[in-house]
């Protein structure tokens, strides 16, 4: 994931200690089975190398 991708996916804290900073939630949890996944608005960001981010240029 670049910055631009990044900045554009994530969200910006309002409040407490981290405010001002951005994050982000890949994964999403199965309460019913407790298993983790991939967030399906995300999966178009796992790769198995970093061949993407290498040849996009700046």
């Amino acid at each position: 994931m670049t910055s631009k991708e990044f900045v554009k996916e994530a969200n910006q804290n309002k409040t407490g200690k981290n405010r001002g900073k951005r994050t982000i939630w890949f994964n999403g949890k199965n309460t019913k089975a407790q298993t983790e996944h991939v967030k399906p608005q995300f999966e178009k960001y796992v790769a198995e190398d970093f061949r993407r981010i290498v040849e996009e240029s700046p």
